[in-house]
């Protein structure tokens, strides 16, 4: 799919003899999401998010016609403005339209100040639009179906069979390359006594906000953040070793313990969690004696198995319960 979207707007940039293509696709009326950016030839996937009111998209999406803006950058955007700029480029920009006349998205180009397009390109990009549409369309149908799929539909989180997915290439990177790697297998303390007591409801609200304090604890764009099971998390974290794991750890514990939860009559919740930590790099600790002196030495002895590293973290987190909850267990 990233293929496609890169040859939509090479087409796009040729057609419009344009160095900057944005494609945008709408969240709502008022707000857009970048799909896709190339910019003298370089393609990426942004995923930035646009608010349309009271800009020129706004009007686009009204009137679902074609208008040309004067340009600006933000933030090494190109973005359409209602006041002239000296920046050297204005922003064509063709609303997206869906069988029904909805307008789905934005396709935007910039143009050279003072050279517009001429009337022959125009016609071929508005001849093509419902071409560009219709691609468009199929793009953001696929992007929902892998998001369902790779998603958890209550936390928002990645779920597990992504996670097996996103292990087992870590695995593979480490094998290859080297490297640590280690998992943090998190556990709600007394969730059943919550949903018992308080009903399903406020379990899942509790649920969405321990993801949401994970979420926001962790690395973004590098760890992977997955509802795990029923009321269980775990974190694969990429070139961290386990000292780094329980500092992060720790955050996440003392972060939950200090939150203030509540029901929806306003009753307070307890809510801590337990974690069990692993690594994937098995230690051998030997000790050399010199000169009256105890000398520790420590040697790699092999990568462990996918399946040995949960059972690991599986173990810890179970040592973690059994300690009283609340707690942290390291598998050293």
């Amino acid at each position: 799919m990233e293929r496609l979207n890169k040859q939509l707007l090479m087409t796009l940039a040729q057609l419009g003899n344009s160095e900057q293509i944005l494609l945008i696709s709408l969240k709502d009326e008022k707000i857009g999401i970048i799909v896709g950016k190339l910019s003298k030839g370089e393609h990426s996937l942004l995923g930035k998010r646009l608010e349309f009111k009271n800009t020129p998209l706004e009007k686009v999406v009204s009137t679902r016609q074609t208008h040309t803006f004067p340009g600006t950058l933000l933030d090494g955007i190109p973005i359409p403005t209602y006041t002239e700029t000296n920046s050297g480029f204005g922003c064509l920009c063709i609303p997206l339209l869906s069988e029904d006349n909805n307008v789905i998205g934005i396709a935007l180009l910039t143009q050279k100040a003072g050279i517009p397009l001429p009337s022959e390109k125009l016609q071929i990009l508005n001849f093509l639009r419902p071409l560009v549409s219709s691609i468009m369309g199929a793009m953001m149908e696929t992007e929902n179906l892998i998001q369902m799929a790779t998603t958890d539909a209550l936390t928002g989180l990645y779920s597990r069979r992504y996670f097996e997915g996103r292990l087992q290439e870590e695995f593979t990177r480490v094998r290859r390359h080297g490297g640590v790697m280690s998992i943090l297998l998190m556990d709600i303390d007394r969730f059943k006594q919550i949903n018992e007591t308080c009903g399903y409801q406020e379990g899942n609200q509790v649920l969405q906000e321990v993801a949401k304090l994970i979420r926001t604890s962790i690395r973004k764009e590098i760890d992977i953040p997955c509802r795990y099971g029923g009321e269980q998390f775990i974190l694969l974290l990429p070139n961290t070793d386990v000292d780094g794991a329980y500092i992060l750890a720790e955050r996440i514990r003392k972060r939950c313990e200090l939150q203030r939860f509540t029901t929806q009559k306003g009753i307070p919740l307890k809510v801590t969690i337990s974690i069990g930590i692993a690594h994937n790099v098995d230690i051998a600790h030997t000790e050399e004696e010199e000169d009256e002196i105890a000398a520790q030495t420590v040697n790699p002895v092999n990568l462990l198995t996918k399946e040995e590293l949960l059972y690991r973290a599986d173990t810890m987190l179970h040592a973690a319960k059994q300690a009283g909850r609340n707690q942290i267990m390291v598998w050293w």
